[in-house]
């Protein structure tokens, strides 16, 4: 394991921690856990996992990109949503899940 500082972290500009509030990510993300997001990764690969701004609300799905189009895609939930590219801001991609509760 790497012990970093706190002159590390500051160099670690692009990453910011979040904690996971609900289920709609259950199985692969759970209620409490806590995700690493690197805010410089606003650019879909499709079926990664982001932090998502969507109609004034901040959401946590993996997005499929289909040109112009993405959809949100929520692992724990029925269902979807399909919209305009144009019409989301990507916060970031969530590069791990950590899991406070074994």
């Amino acid at each position: 394991m790497v012990q970093l500082g706190k002159d590390d972290l500051e160099k670690i500009q692009n990453y910011k921690g979040f904690v996971m509030s609900g289920s709609d990510m259950s199985p692969a993300i759970n209620e409490g856990d806590h995700l690493v997001v690197d805010l410089a990764q606003t650019f879909i690969i499709s079926g990664d996992m982001y932090i998502v701004e969507y109609k004034e609300s901040i959401v946590v799905c993996r997005l499929l990109l289909d040109r112009d189009k993405v959809t949100l895609i929520f692992d724990g939930a029925a269902h979807t949503f399909e919209e305009w590219l144009k019409n989301i801001t990507i916060i970031g991609r969530i590069i791990e899940v950590k899991s406070l509760v074994e």
